[in-house]
Formats: C-alpha cells, structure tokens, sequence
C-alpha cells in the first residue's frame, strides 16, 4: 500500500472507531492527530522501514 492509501486508512480508522463504534463524534481533524500519534509510535520503535512511515506521516498532514 502506498503511503497516501495508508495515511487515508489510518485516518479513516480512527474517525470510524469514534464516530461509529464508540457513539461518539469526532472531528476530523482529531482522527488525523490519532493517526499521527500511532504512526509516531511506529517511528521510535527499531526495526521498521521508518521512510516509509515518515511519507505515511507526511501524508496524514496533508489530509
């Protein structure tokens, strides 16, 4: 998956979780800071391909 398809999905996770499975609204724009906070966690840990999580990141800031 590319990482402009990743970043949509992460994003589209989180708001989904909130807006749906939780009963609860979110905006948009905090599904977008949870989707970053998941993908800085995958930043600090070794071992993953962290160019590949920094375009996802970039790509989640552009949405």
């Amino acid at each position: 998956m590319i990482p402009k398809e990743k970043a949509k999905e992460l994003v589209d996770k989180y708001y989904n979780l909130f807006s749906v499975e939780l009963e609860n609204t979110i905006d948009y724009r905090e599904a977008k800071q949870c989707a970053l906070i998941a993908v800085d966690e995958i930043l600090d840990k070794d071992g993953y391909n962290n160019n590949y999580w920094q375009a996802v990141k970039q790509e989640i800031e552009k949405l």
